[in-house]
């Protein structure tokens, strides 16, 4: 009887594990917390198990005396060999917790403050001088929730659209150098996924964030690993069975610049013992084949754009500029502390994705010291030094300018134009809906700039060729459509408006305006009466795109 208890106790808790490990995929790495709290979960159920075997007890026949009678009597006494055990599974356990505790507190930032502060690395630049100049036709108008809306619009075009949802991942990444948000289409539920998986998800959805044009991209061959999937194909628990000791984080959906969708799981190792896990590289499975690859940070390749995390540049610039003079600093002088401000935000330079965000003193006043600009495949940060505004103040400045409306601004995006910095700002309505865009000044949050059309409010301040802009999403979710005029030259003059050059051509009883920038024709300042001419209409008969197609 009692072995049949033991083996019935260790069944269950052999299976109770099972369960646990599928259901929360710990590394089995005794470097990770996650294996300690898997094994600690393992000694409880022992404990448990054995201290129910001991009360079980010896079962044997007594015979009680009562007065007149001689009864036989089945009684259970406690069995003393069990005590031995619990005695060592309870010390392994105390012993466990105890070197996990103090591990934990030596290696805080009370004790290694420095050490945490000496992470990164952060090089200083001056932002009139370094920081990049915004690239007009890269520019990521779009933030997630209003890309989503785009996106969701396009579920009813595929095929089995009762089957199939879109993911609200809409991570934002660069195909080629251009910005987009990229979800994929996930299973509405068990039985849709039993019906479909074998097929698999056959699309996926990207939405341009400077043009707000979104499409629905069909695969050639659908998708079998993903985070709808179920059982093995299950991106987390197919990565964890095929690299059982690898500390990684939850795998994010990416698409590389031939658009061939890839998970992305970025590898964590401890920095301090087991306390502050930090990047070392990244896994990467391909979403259709489901074959992997394990790279180190210097090796990831280009096209990736984010293996560190937001929470992670955050903390470690926060403590670069927090910790440099110890930890009791922070507490009584702090002197020299600064700090990251409540907001960040994502741009594109090139082929890569930056955080940027303000820094600003440890007071939190309304004023930055500079702004921080870290790329997210590799985090490399560099330190912009500007005293400007805070994007909370912005944020405020743009709202009240158009406080009658009762617009939300959303998290501004930092842009360098004409040698200047500012503030782009989205202004929404209480349906999510963008209705106006606002630029503040950085360094004077008080001058602000509102209207409703994005490329007519950006040529205010830059003689770039805005008409990147002019595809950008209206109210309505839909692309504006752009209208191509062709004629003749049957009058022409020009003017000097705000340091450019604008030409006005009389065409067919219309007056259309071409702007010169260093994007429009060589040609533009030789057109002549009689030559003909193709563009782009956009808002006030400005023409983009311009183009002499028969000279005279």
């Amino acid at each position: 009887m009692k072995k049949t208890i033991s083996y019935c106790l260790l069944a269950l808790w052999f299976i109770v594990m099972l369960a646990s490990y599928w259901m929360f995929l710990p590394p089995l790495n005794p470097l990770s917390t996650g294996f300690w709290a898997f094994v600690l979960e393992g000694l409880f159920l022992a404990f448990g198990a054995v201290l129910l075997l001991s009360l079980t007890g010896k079962l044997q026949q007594v015979t009680v005396q009562m007065p007149g009678t001689r009864v036989r009597k089945v009684v259970s006494t406690p069995t003393p060999k069990y005590g031995k055990t619990l005695s060592v599974i309870g010390a392994v356990i105390v012993a466990i917790v105890l070197l996990l505790s103090v591990s934990s507190f030596f290696n805080s930032r009370l004790f290694r403050a420095k050490s945490y502060a000496n992470v990164i690395k952060v090089k200083d630049a001056d932002f009139t001088s370094d920081f990049p100049e915004t690239d007009i036709s890269h520019l990521a108008l779009l933030d997630r929730s209003s890309a989503k809306k785009i996106g969701d619009t396009y579920l009813g075009t595929i095929d089995k659209v009762s089957q199939f949802g879109i993911s609200d991942d809409y991570r934002q990444v660069t195909i080629g150098e251009q910005p987009y948000r990229v979800s994929p289409l996930e299973y509405k539920s068990f039985w849709k996924w039993f019906s479909n998986h074998k097929e698999g998800i056959g699309y996926y959805v990207k939405v341009n964030q400077t043009t707000g044009k979104a499409e629905l991209v069909k695969l050639d061959k659908g998708m079998k690993y993903s985070d709808s999937e179920y059982f093995f194909n299950d991106t987390l628990r197919y990565l964890r069975l095929k690299y059982p000791t690898a500390i990684f984080g939850d795998p994010s959906f990416e698409v590389d610049d031939q658009g061939n969708p890839y998970y992305v799981a970025t590898t964590y190792k401890p920095k301090f013992m087991l306390s502050s896990s930090d990047p070392t590289g990244a896994i990467l499975l391909n979403a259709v084949t489901g074959e992997t690859k394990r790279y180190d940070l210097k090796d990831i390749p280009d096209w990736v754009d984010r293996v560190f995390s937001a929470n992670n540049v955050i903390s470690r610039v926060d403590d670069y500029y927090t910790y440099q003079k110890g930890f009791w600093n922070t507490v009584f002088s702090q002197t020299g502390v600064k700090k990251t401000t409540d907001i960040y935000n994502y741009i594109s330079i090139g082929s890569d994705i930056y955080l940027y965000t303000g820094i600003t003193s440890a007071t939190a006043d309304s004023s930055n010291l500079g702004f921080i600009l870290v790329n997210m495949r590799t985090r490399e940060v560099t330190n912009y030094k500007l005293a400007s505004a805070t994007e909370t103040a912005a944020q405020e400045s743009a709202e009240g300018e158009v406080q009658e409306k009762h617009y939300e601004a959303t998290a501004p995006t930092l842009v360098k134009l004409d040698g200047k910095a500012y503030y782009l700002v989205s202004l929404k309505d209480a349906a999510g809906l963008v209705k106006s865009y606002a630029i503040v000044d950085a360094e004077d949050y008080q001058q602000v700039t509102v209207d409703n059309d994005i490329e007519t409010l950006i040529a205010k301040f830059t003689d770039s060729d805005t008409s990147a802009l002019s595809g950008v999403a209206d109210n309505s979710g839909e692309a504006k459509k752009v209208k191509v005029i062709t004629g003749v030259v049957d009058k022409l003059a020009s003017q000097m408006i705000s340091g450019s050059t604008v030409y006005y051509i009389s065409s067919s009883g219309e007056i259309y305006k071409v702007k010169a920038t260093t994007d429009t024709t060589d040609k533009l300042p030789f057109l002549a009466v009689g030559d003909e001419f193709k563009g782009e209409l956009q808002k006030d008969n400005y023409l983009t795109k311009f183009e002499i197609t028969t000279e005279k």
